[in-house]
């Protein structure tokens, strides 16, 4: 239900459901020049399809290791609106009103060249998605080694449905065996170690249709936040995650994180500063 109450009450409203932070000067420096980001590559199922059957490494272009994020979504869920607005520009990745206009990977630096980070664009998932396009996600979360975390919008206007708790399950299913992979490789090499977890960060978009009520938002953001872990957990405990010494519903929490609220409808925009500390954190980038 869309807020009929003014401005400042919704403003206060979201700053009480969302978590206060405050963002590092390392923050600020990365995003501070946003003309510096520009989009350094493209990849789509056509290459992956190309690509030598018996290729067991990444198929994905090399760009000089910096780490990488990726963001998917229900087709219009507004999943290039907000890192468009993360990057501080307004066409920088292609938006439309029609589900599909995503059809492959879009790779974006971040930061004055040579850059910090890499944000990966991908197709959303949906009615409209095409088994071409889930190959190609599907192969880069399972074989980039540079990616640090799966970013995953909802509408707030729209419950979870079906196809989100599909997509859930299966990029949960396809983070596990990357990382069990992982795992079996570093013990196989006689040095094992811990592999490092990719997350899942859950991004609610549109939260300017959160109630006006702080509690009647805070229900509804609470209700997404079980959903999105109950999914995961669900789909690990057919895994056998004990391959890894941690159960399922450990590893469901450190898989996936508490959801970012945002919203483009406020001046400035809601929970950017947010996104924008989230993915550095994730990237590991302290300077």
């Amino acid at each position: 239900m869309k807020s009929s109450l003014p401005y400042h009450h919704v403003t206060h409203t979201l700053f009480n459901i969302s978590t206060k932070r405050h963002s590092s000067s390392t923050t600020l420096d990365i995003f501070r020049n946003v003309r510096s980001a520009e989009q350094v590559h493209s990849f789509n199922a056509a290459q992956l399809k190309a690509a030598d059957d018996k290729t067991q490494g990444d198929v994905f272009p090399w760009l000089k290791g910096l780490p990488e994020v990726i963001i998917t979504g229900r087709a219009n869920s507004g999943k290039s609106s907000l890192f468009n607005a993360v990057l501080g520009r307004k066409d920088l990745i292609k938006t439309s009103s029609k589900a599909g206009k995503t059809r492959r990977l879009d790779f974006f630096r971040v930061g004055d060249a040579p850059g910090k980070l890499i944000l990966v664009d991908s197709p959303g998932y949906g009615d409209r998605g095409r088994p071409e396009w889930g190959l190609l996600f599907d192969s880069y979360v399972q074989k980039r080694k540079e990616l640090r975390r799966v970013y995953i919008t909802f509408n707030a206007r729209h419950p979870i449905n079906d196809r989100d708790q599909q997509m859930l399950a299966h990029l949960s299913r396809t983070l596990f065996e990357a990382l069990s992979t992982s795992w079996a490789s570093s013990l196989e090499s006689g040095n094992p170690r811990l592999p490092r977890i990719t997350q899942i960060q859950p991004v609610i978009t549109k939260a300017d249709h959160l109630p006006a009520s702080m509690t009647e938002a805070q229900l509804v953001v609470d209700r997404l936040k079980k959903e999105v872990h109950n999914a995961v957990r669900d789909a690990l405990e057919g895994s056998e995650t004990g391959r890894i010494g941690v159960s399922s519903v450990e590893l469901a929490k450190l898989m996936c994180l508490p959801p970012l609220v945002t919203t483009l409808k406020m001046n400035p925009p809601f929970g950017i500063e947010n996104v924008r500390k989230n993915i550095v954190e994730a990237c590991s980038i302290t300077g």
